[in-house]
């Protein structure tokens, strides 16, 4: 399952989009950060709002509250394993090594999936109701809360990082407001999110990140960042481009007419 990329959208809304930049053709724009996006050879690399995610030659699903295992070790025959019911209003799935990040309108659940069928509950965070997407870099874990759907009126619009370094007792570490947030991906220091476009942070210091760049002239809905590329999924379409030498090139685009 090397390099394997693999994105659900959880509703039904025009997803792909329309453009990522207004600069045409192959212009660039300067980003600071290493192209190292390359995954651990049997994790997934999917969107933040996927509903699915591949760890140790398991496919895991989630739905509203439960947790479904297949063995795909042999692709051709997947082989369905166990449901594991997990608590209400579980969004969206994010694996880490042998970690699974569960997004949830309540909070963030923690699980370790080294034994694959059998994954043991490691944490809870819990935030006030919000459509919840969640990634992490392993020593902290970044959560975008939204108030635009009905679900989630309560919430504010914000980013927030959660220090992991007791993953049995996460801690809030920094909190920002946002726009209308919505999908995320961390590259080592720097976080692209979804948010009236596309915004590119530095987190490095996670108490007073540093926005980077703000591409407005966007309808983006989640991102990818996988071996050097960054894969954008929006309203009308989808668009891969390059990372490399500090930069961002377009390489491709598929629009949809929907």
């Amino acid at each position: 399952m090397e390099g394997k990329i693999i994105q659900i959208i959880k509703k039904p809304v025009p997803v792909v989009f329309a453009a990522l930049l207004l600069l045409a053709g192959y212009q660039s724009c300067r980003y600071n950060a290493t192209s190292d996006f390359t995954p651990t050879s049997d994790v997934g690399a999917g969107g933040s709002m996927a509903r699915f995610a591949i760890a140790n030659n398991h496919l895991f699903t989630v739905d509203q509250s439960t947790l479904k295992i297949f063995d795909i070790s042999t692709p051709e025959t997947p082989d369905f394993k166990s449901t594991r019911y997990i608590g209400f209003g579980v969004e969206t799935i994010s694996p880490l090594d042998n970690k699974l990040f569960l997004g949830a309108s309540t909070g963030m659940y923690i699980y370790d999936v080294s034994n694959p069928v059998q994954p043991e509950k490691i944490s809870f965070y819990e935030h006030i109701v919000s459509c919840d997407p969640v990634v992490s870099d392993g020593n902290y874990a970044y959560v975008t809360l939204n108030s635009s759907n009905q679900v989630c009126w309560q919430s504010a619009n914000e980013l927030q990082i959660i220090s992991l370094q007791n993953i049995r007792s996460p801690e809030l570490a920094g909190q920002y407001p946002m726009d209308s947030p919505r999908g995320l991906a961390i590259q080592k220091d720097t976080l692209w999110v979804c948010d009236n476009g596309i915004k590119v942070y530095d987190v490095s210091n996670r108490q007073d990140i540093v926005r980077l760049y703000h591409f407005d002239d966007i309808e983006a809905y989640d991102v990818i960042l996988n071996n050097g590329l960054a894969l954008v999924i929006g309203e009308r379409g989808f668009v891969q481009y390059k990372l490399e030498n500090d930069t961002i090139r377009k390489l491709s685009e598929i629009n949809l007419e929907l």
